[in-house]
């Protein structure tokens, strides 16, 4: 047996038969609220990348946003340069 995948048989996971599921039908309102507020397209699409590419997004989406406080930084200060109070 691969060493890797461990035997399913000697996990320790609740039996899926004995987790009571809620009916297919019962609705939650509160999730239901939110859902229409969430871009589900987006989540897919992320779900799709694997998780290297998860991490250069991610990676990149925060060093874009150290550009813009860097940016703003700059500004308020040229600001304060030119009008001074």
């Amino acid at each position: 047996m691969n060493d890797v995948v461990p035997d399913l048989a000697d996990s320790k996971a609740p039996d899926p038969a004995l987790v009571p599921l809620a009916p297919a039908d019962d609705v939650d309102p509160v999730i239901e609220a939110y859902k229409k507020d969430v871009d589900r397209t987006l989540l897919r699409e992320n779900l799709k990348l694997t998780i290297e590419e998860r991490i250069r997004k991610a990676q990149s989406f925060h060093e874009s946003i150290d550009g813009w406080r860097e940016a703003g930084r700059r500004s308020r200060s040229e600001a304060r340069e030119t009008n001074p109070s």
